[in-house]
């Protein structure tokens, strides 16, 4: 019994964020862009499946050197975007970054994004961990409730890498 215990407490000890995120189904994608276009944004829903916080402090790209965390506030009367530190992801609850809310935004883009390219992108979690998933472009929001159920993970190259 003494050894179940203390295995168990090593692996609550050793789970990682990054394992208790769900890249909700089809909520993924990349706002494709006009050529000359040298900004877009990300979109996704995380959901954490466990009992903690999770927190989303950073966000990389294949496609830019600057991606960025952000959000949009209304400061006196006007909508504006703004950097912020994290996203928090709530025990057993989710995080929608959607447009004219929470998103990933990526500048000085190495290419123009045309709907049906797939862009990699590297999630990292306020414990070091990291979820890498593979992320369509769409001119528009996929169809349908996405941002209502949750799902399996978005499609990925690589499994998510732990510290």
């Amino acid at each position: 019994m003494k050894k179940l215990l203390i295995t168990l407490a090593y692996l609550c000890a050793t789970a990682h964020a990054a394992d208790n995120i769900i890249v909700a189904e089809d909520s993924a994608w990349v706002r494709a862009t006009p050529p000359g276009v040298s900004t877009t944004a990300i979109y996704l829903t995380l959901n954490n499946s466990g009992a903690t916080d999770i927190k989303l402090t950073a966000a990389t790209s294949d496609i830019s050197e600057r991606v960025e965390l952000h959000t949009h506030k209304h400061v006196d009367g006007v909508m504006k975007m703004q950097q912020v530190e994290f996203i928090a992801v709530p025990e057993k609850d989710k995080a929608a970054l959607a447009p004219h809310g929470d998103h990933i935004m990526v500048f000085n883009l190495d290419q123009t994004l045309k709907p049906g390219d797939m862009v990699s992108l590297t999630l990292t979690f306020d414990d070091g961990s990291e979820r890498v998933i593979e992320v369509p472009v769409r001119r528009e929001a996929p169809s349908g409730d996405h941002m209502q159920h949750t799902g399996t993970e978005a499609k990925s190259d690589k499994q998510h890498k732990n510290h």
